[in-house]
């Protein structure tokens, strides 16, 4: 039945677009909703605006590829539909957030509509966000040249304009990159760059300015060798912020500037004391020698990162790159996957590569053919220019499996380090920029495939601790405490309220611990002495505690070695309160087992968004009220799926109970829409390890599955068998 309810939901997405479709002509008029091949739109579904309506014109046999992903997990549907309101194609997902149309063909040349609505009906949770990424073969790689300014430029594409060192003569359009050439330019200017950012509220927003040759210029670093001079931090704490035009200013005095790219970054930083929740409209003006390029403007939420760029020609020219909001770069791939795996150059192990990353050409692509369970090591090396790197990770599918920005606080090269390959086949290397097209840092890079590296971060080392058989090290980039905590195979647990346990582990040293000594550069690390060694499964979690008044978005690197070996290097961008979790097991030869790396949710919600039931659920039991079933998971069985008819105001209850082994029990319900609704990690917490959702008022009719799995779920490795028993109590 539930399955069937998916299909049947599928055929009635044509009938509540129709409906949708009076209003198509009028929303696509509107130049913030229409796309561009390979921007980024970002919208918002609410109790209001149950459906976002976007526009393109395409040509006949044109293959289009769009993916809508949703920031708080909603389910999403998306619609294409011609001009006459025939579907053209259509895609959607109730469960995991994302939902994509990987490519299709258009029938004839003309404009579509691209129509994105919640997967599971009308109610939507408030400020729903998600963003609508569009691409298409026909599309160019953009560089810097300035497009042609129509009604149709999106929201988050600035029109690019240029303007010269004269007022009264126009530059002419280049068609080629900026200059390649990194060695340090200069133009001397007569009253030189001036760069102002002005908002309207008591908002946060801060400036910052990367110039040509490395500089970043901004509140904490209010001087560049190049010679630039930051003015004042505007609204930086409660008692002093204004609402009437509040700037901020970045200058290059009248002299010699540096040539070549500048990047402008806008974040919105709100301010614990006084929290700021409004989007904030804003502008940035730019000036060479009084010449103006066109404003560039901008809405941001908090915590949100608008980008945007301006080159320097040697000639006195000034050209404005494309701007955006910022996303993930992390885990967004460039472009289409299959453009990316096409083009992808060999890469041979332990020969680097030299490449060179500019607005005319944000990314490269190599390829290598990996083996299971085989360790690799790619590290990414700015070696001139403004650069700040990044790298991606994709399988053989196009699928993003790893990714890293800075391989450290501060330093903005990139290292993907000790990476097991989970299987045979071709992997492909991304190379490119922070924020990728709207991205404005360029440079020559190197780029080296190696095997292993077995090192600690320096700043352990540099601690003087005690090595180990065993060493697990954590690091980040704030004053927040984040909690280190490894489970060993007896059960006990290492953390910084239980500094050693009887296997052997030991607490080493715990950064931050509840904000009392906060550190700007932070570590954990937790070891077992050479020689204690004990063969199981071990469980590493980090917990994002506490931000200890400092608002800054939080990074950390976390690294594995046993007997000196890498079994794990992981980076992540943890949210207040949100846990990660690794497990691995040494057999008795000493041989060592990683399992995967992921978020298990807060302290507050364990999150079974990780699992893919949807694609299981044909596997899953029926199960009776008053009924009791037996059943295990094993290192390659994480879940077993269960099923119940309900009714709405039913009260139910799920126990799952361990009868066999050192399994950790974790209970899941979903509703007949696929979201979650109630789950249960302890019964007793401290006390027992078994799982109970007690008493469940059920909130309407339909198929209810339970997901019985361990903590951590797909992260997790406790095993061992269990007893489930369903009752429904009315």
């Amino acid at each position: 039945m539930f399955k069937h309810s998916l299909r049947n939901f599928m055929r009635l997405l044509p009938l509540i677009i129709i409906a949708l479709f009076s209003l198509t002509s009028v929303l696509a008029q509107d130049a913030t909703r229409v796309l561009s091949p390979d921007a980024v739109t970002t919208g918002v579904l609410d109790s209001q605006n149950v459906a976002q309506v976007y526009s393109f014109d395409g040509t006949e046999g044109e293959t289009i590829s769009l993916t809508a992903t949703s920031q708080n997990g909603l389910g999403l549907a998306i619609l294409v539909t011609d001009s006459a309101g025939a579907t053209i194609a259509q895609s959607f997902d109730n469960t995991i957030g994302t939902t994509s149309l990987p490519g299709f063909s258009l029938p004839a040349t003309g404009t579509y509509y691209v129509t994105v609505f919640s997967a599971i009906g009308v109610t939507v949770p408030a400020n729903s966000q998600f963003t609508l990424t569009f691409g298409s073969d026909l599309a160019v790689t953009p560089t810097l040249s300035p497009p042609e300014v129509t009604a149709e430029a999106t929201a988050e594409q600035t029109p690019v304009v240029e303007a010269t060192a004269e007022a009264t003569v126009e530059a002419t359009p280049s068609t080629t990159p900026p200059t390649t050439n990194f060695a340090p330019g200069e133009l001397l200017t007569s009253t030189g760059i001036n760069i102002t950012l002005t908002w309207g509220s008591i908002a946060n927003l801060d400036l910052e300015v990367r110039d040509p040759v490395g500089g970043s210029l901004r509140f904490a670093t209010p001087s560049v060798p190049s010679g630039g001079v930051f003015g004042t931090n505007t609204n930086s704490v409660c008692d002093t912020a204004v609402a009437t035009s509040p700037t901020e200013q970045a200058t290059w005095q009248s002299g010699a500037v540096p040539t070549g790219s500048y990047e402008l970054i806008v974040y919105y930083q709100p301010i614990e004391a006084c929290v700021t929740t409004e989007a904030v409209t804003f502008t940035i003006d730019v000036t060479l020698d009084d010449v103006p390029l066109d404003t560039i403007e901008g809405v941001l939420s908090p915590n949100e990162t608008f980008l945007s760029s301006f080159v320097v020609n040697a000639d006195g020219t000034i050209l404005a790159g494309l701007s955006g909001l910022y996303t993930d770069t992390t885990i967004l791939p460039p472009v289409p996957a299959a453009e990316l795996l096409a083009s992808a150059q060999p890469l041979a192990r332990d020969v680097p590569v030299i490449g060179t990353i500019t607005s005319g050409n944000y990314f490269q692509t190599y390829s290598f053919d990996g083996v299971a369970n085989e360790i690799l090591t790619i590290t990414m090396t700015a070696t001139a220019g403004s650069l700040d790197t990044l790298m991606l990770l994709l399988d053989s599918n196009g699928n993003v499996i790893d990714s890293n920005d800075d391989i450290q606080f501060g330093v903005t090269n990139s290292a993907i380090s000790n990476r097991r390959l989970a299987l045979d086949g071709r992997y492909t290397i991304v190379a490119t920029r922070y924020g990728k097209n709207v991205g404005g840092t360029e440079g020559p890079y190197e780029l080296t495939l190696t095997g292993p590296t077995g090192q600690l971060p320096q700043e352990i080392i540099d601690l003087g601790l005690e090595r180990g058989d065993i060493e697990i090290s954590l690091q980040w980039n704030t004053a927040a405490d984040l909690q280190l905590l490894v489970r060993d195979p007896r059960g006990d647990s290492v953390f910084d309220d239980t500094p050693q346990v009887p296997s052997g582990g030991r607490l080493g040293v715990a950064g931050n611990v509840n904000c009392r000594a906060p550190q700007a550069s932070p570590v954990s690390y937790i070891y077992w002495p050479q020689g204690a060694l004990a063969a199981g499964l071990y469980e590493v979690e980090v917990w994002y505690q506490n931000q200890c008044n400092d608002t800054q978005p939080v990074s950390f690197t976390l690294t594995i070695l046993v007997d000196g070996t890498p079994v794990f290097v992981g980076t992540a961008q943890p949210a207040l309160d949100e846990r990660f979790l690794i497990s691995f097991v040494i057999d008795v030869n000493r041989q060592v087992t990683a399992g995967e790396f992921g978020s298990i949710g807060t302290s507050q919600r364990l999150d079974a968004g990780a699992i893919d039931f949807q694609s299981q659920l044909e596997s899953a039991l029926p199960i009776a009220s008053g009924e009791t079933l037996g059943g295990s998971l094993t290192t390659d069985k994480k879940y077993d799926l269960y099923y119940f008819d309900g009714e709405a105001g039913d009260i139910v209850t799920v126990s799952m109970e361990t009868t066999a082994g050192r399994l950790d029990t974790t209970l899941f319900l979903i509703d007949p829409n696929g979201l979650q609704i109630a789950e249960n990690d302890d019964a007793v917490v401290g006390e027992s390890t078994n799982s109970l959702i007690n008493e469940f008022t059920l909130p309407e009719t339909g198929r209810y599955i339970i997901i019985a799995t361990h903590f951590g779920m797909l992260y997790g490795g406790t095993t061992g068998a269990y007893n489930l028993t369903f009752s429904r109590l009315n």
